[in-house]
């Protein structure tokens, strides 16, 4: 008999705070086969090291797509890490399709970087943030960029690596759609145990905050 791929049963959320949370699932075992949400990101605890973070990919103030992503879950519920309480989303349970990514291909850490600008007339800002991983001496599999605002005209990203090479990213708010989270690959880059990223921000307009959220994955 041929198993058709795609959607058994979902479950609607709303985060009842920011932080660690809990999901009630409707049956054990049971396969995650996508997500879609409203924040920049959704993070779901895979085990007790590692949290996977699955960046947004909708433009922001529209309907985000489905992002396609598969993981057996055994039990009958689940930890979440919600970056903002009031946000909601659609967790997707069934057959995964041919083109979605393994859950544990999200495992990362977080950092949210913010700059405000307080003059009168838009100014470029520059701000950093930290990455701290579980261990030192992991090798860095992608950079996932996501805004939590369009007070910008465009962000660019850079750490430097244990082997003192530079790497950039690139990202505007309004540009994210279509289903395709904003990541750069990264081919297996080695750091320690905590990694600094600066954010330019150009553009940010008078009176306003900017802040990004930036993903660091990985793989031991």
């Amino acid at each position: 008999m041929i198993q058709m791929a795609g959607v058994e049963y979902s479950i609607y959320f709303t985060a009842p705070s920011a932080g660690l949370n809990t999901i009630n699932l409707l049956k054990a075992p049971t396969t995650l086969v996508g997500t879609m949400f409203n924040a920049p990101y959704l993070g779901i605890v895979l085990d007790a090291v590692r949290t996977a973070y699955i960046p947004n990919s909708g433009l922001i103030g529209l309907s985000t797509p489905i992002i396609k992503t598969h993981y057996r879950f055994e039990g009958l519920q689940i930890n979440v890490v919600f970056p903002q309480a009031g946000m909601v989303g659609i967790l997707y349970f069934g057959t995964p399709t041919n083109d979605s990514i393994p859950l544990e291909a999200y495992a990362g850490v977080v950092v949210q970087v913010s700059a405000s600008n307080s003059g009168t007339s838009a100014a470029n800002l520059t701000a950093s943030g930290t990455w701290q991983f579980p261990q030192g001496n992991v090798k860095l599999t992608g950079i996932g960029y996501s805004p939590a605002d369009q007070n910008i005209g465009y962000d660019v990203w850079s750490f430097t690596t244990a082997g003192g090479l530079l790497v950039q990213g690139f990202g505007v708010a309004q540009l994210l759609a279509q289903g395709k989270p904003d990541i750069v690959p990264l081919n297996d880059v080695f750091t320690a145990q905590t990694l600094t990223v600066t954010v330019n921000m150009n553009g940010v307009p008078a009176g306003k905050t900017h802040t990004v959220y930036l993903i660091a994955y990985y793989r031991f």
